[in-house]
This record gives C-alpha cells, structure tokens and sequence, in this order.
C-alpha cells in the first residue's frame, strides 16, 4: 500500500481525510482476512490490534493525533509510519543510506508545517531507519538545503 505524501497545495486536515479514506479502504479490501483472526482473537478490537496491518497503524496514529494536545509531535508519528508504509517492502531494513528517502522524508515533514529545527532533531534520533538517519552535526543546514 503506497500512500501519498503531503503536498504544499493541501491543507493538513485535507491531507488526514484522504489518508484516512484510503486507509478504511484498505481495511474494507481485507476485512474478510482479517476476519480469520476472530476465532484466535474474540474481541474484534483486540484483534484489530494484533493484526500487523499499517492502515490500523496510521488510522490509530490519526486518531490520536485528533485527541492529542501535541499536535506536531502526533503528526510526526503519523508521518513517520506512512513513510515506513512507503518504504518498507524496499528499503526498511536497508543499511545504505539513501539520499532520495532522506529528501522525501524532510519534505514530507515540512509540508506538514514542521519546523527544519524539529525535523532535523527526527531525522537524527533513532526514531526513523538507519538509510534515512542523518549523522551531520550541521543536519539543520542540510535539510534547509533540501528544502528550497
């Protein structure tokens, strides 16, 4: 499931609605599969939960970020498990950085209106996969860089 990226021309409540569109649409597309997983877990919620499915993910990041008082720290989540969404069946587990994900990535970021300070301060932390992880002293200037 590929997911698109935030862009300039939509406003980020725009953005949430069409994710979230896709995502129950995902979740419609496999309902039946997921089904299955009732007999294990009797709780469909529950089951829900245990079913590794990233429309579940991203739609309870959402959630969140609607009930969270930190709304740039819930939209970083966000952002973050739909680029690994993206990504993930090529490059999750890649060693080799590459600098196409880490551009994606910081752009993404800034179209949902967070600051290069913060976003370089993510893309340093371990919260994000070692090919898009940014090891410069000076990532700041660097995704500013990107960014024009």
């Amino acid at each position: 499931m590929r997911l698109p990226f935030k862009s300039n021309e939509e406003t980020i409540d725009e953005y949430l609605s069409v994710v979230k569109e896709l995502c129950i649409i995902q979740h419609e597309d496999t309902w039946y599969k997921d089904k299955s997983h009732a007999v294990l877990y009797p709780d469909l919620e529950d089951a829900k939960s245990k079913v590794g499915k990233p429309h579940y993910w991203i739609l309870n990041a959402i959630d969140e970020h609607d009930e969270s008082e930190k709304k740039e720290s819930s939209l970083i989540n966000l952002a973050q498990i739909i680029f690994n969404t993206n990504y993930y069946s090529e490059k999750l587990t890649a060693e080799t950085e590459n600098l196409e994900a880490k551009i994606e990535l910081s752009q993404f970021l800034s179209n949902l209106e967070i600051n290069v300070s913060t976003i370089a301060d993510h893309m340093t932390s371990m919260d994000v996969p070692k090919y898009v992880r940014i090891e410069d002293d000076d990532a700041s200037n660097l995704i500013s860089s990107w960014l024009k």
